[in-house]
């Protein structure tokens, strides 16, 4: 008997090693995400990023797609995982999500899952609430390759908002996991922060943009002072477009050419509207959660570019390596034909996002009118 219980004693309690090799993993992901963390811009856009100053932080932006450090490929697998069950259980519980699956959207995945070595993917889509990206970015893909960080998106995000000084460490560290960088609004596209955002397309990634530059809650496109809403955001002129510059550079200058696919998505406003005068956010819900979400047919810019070459000279390309190099304007700022040349691209996405915004806001009305939200699709599909 005595025999019996001394081996039940030392028997290896395995539940209890497996939960504390878990957490340890967890910890140490944790740790790495904290270490390879994303910083702000103390310089406004001037200077780029000073990592050197900061305590507990590698000494170069790490975004490699490939022979990615283990704890931060961990990290990030781990953040996103996070992310996109929690979102996509909100989403699909507390309403309705659903996306289109048409030919579109098809061609979408399949860019997604297989491009030529080293071409990057770009989407651009309308920006309806602060909460569009996780929002509505973690719900556009199938479950096997959305929980995949070499298939899933990079995003920029204000850095007042998700990289302040405010905000501990380890907390930036799991916004940097979930494959976001910051950028400074407001200080161009001659910014440090989008040429480190360059960079992922450069290397073949996945680069999400919000042309808008804000959020707007109209049944088109927003970006002007003079529309409702914009609480005197946006740009004076619309002679300028209503879309920033900033994709245009990305697309001119990237070393392949990047495959470009509109999106447009309505139903976002519901969950936190703005106020129609100033354009403010609140966070508060009047209508159920219902979100459409439509893609467009993929974009291209060879003949604008061709055109510009003809007539400039052949346009100097960015690259994927790492730069801390803090004289990158040099070669990094543009010229005024340049930046004809972005005001021609965006112009063109414009047109076609303008159209495709407008009509998936018509057509989640309608069918809100129509009570045509009876399938939701389930949060694990």
């Amino acid at each position: 008997m005595i025999g019996a219980v001394g081996k039940a004693a030392s028997r290896p309690n395995w539940g209890s090693r497996i939960r504390r090799v878990a957490g340890a993993s967890v910890a140490s992901s944790l740790v790495a995400a904290w270490y390879y963390r994303p910083i702000a811009d103390p310089g406004g856009g001037e200077t780029g990023p000073d990592r050197s100053n900061q305590v507990f932080c590698s000494p170069s932006l790490e975004t490699r797609r490939h022979d990615v450090p283990l704890l931060l490929s961990a990290a990030r697998a781990l953040s996103i995982g996070i992310t996109t069950v929690a979102i996509r259980f909100f989403m699909n519980t507390y309403g309705t999500f659903q996306v289109v699956d048409d030919a579109q959207y098809q061609n979408f995945l399949q860019i997604v899952l297989g491009r030529e070595k080293d071409q990057g993917l770009i989407t651009v889509s309308n920006h309806r609430s602060l909460f569009d990206d996780p929002g509505v970015v973690s719900g556009i893909l199938p479950w096997w390759i959305t929980l995949q960080p070499k298939y899933n998106r990079w995003g920029i995000c204000s850095q007042e908002y998700c990289f302040n000084d405010v905000l501990p460490g380890i907390i930036k560290g799991y916004i940097g996991a979930g494959q976001v960088l910051p950028i400074c609004r407001g200080a161009g596209i001659n910014q440090k922060l989008l040429l480190d955002f360059a960079k992922l397309v450069a290397q073949g990634d996945w680069c999400h943009v919000f042309p808008e530059g804000g959020v707007w809650q109209l049944p088109g496109l927003g970006g002007l002072k003079s529309q409702p809403g914009s609480g005197g955001r946006g740009r004076s002129s619309s002679g300028l477009g209503k879309l920033r510059w900033g994709v245009g550079k990305l697309i001119a200058h990237s070393p392949m050419r990047p495959r470009v696919i509109p999106f447009a998505h309505a139903g976002m406003e519901s969950l936190i509207p703005q106020d129609p005068v100033s354009g403010k956010s609140r966070f508060g819900h009047e209508d159920p959660l219902r979100v459409l979400v439509r893609f467009g047919q993929e974009l291209h810019f060879d003949d604008l570019i061709e055109t510009h070459e003809a007539k400039h000279g052949t346009l100097w390309t960015y690259d994927a390596l790492p730069n801390n190099n803090r004289n990158f304007h040099r070669k990094w700022d543009s010229s005024p034909a340049e930046y004809q040349l972005y005001s021609k691209i965006a112009d063109r996405i414009e047109q076609h996002l303008e159209v495709l915004s407008t009509n998936v806001v018509e057509e989640h009305s309608q069918k809100t009118k129509d009570n045509g939200w009876q399938h939701p699709i389930k949060w694990w599909a």
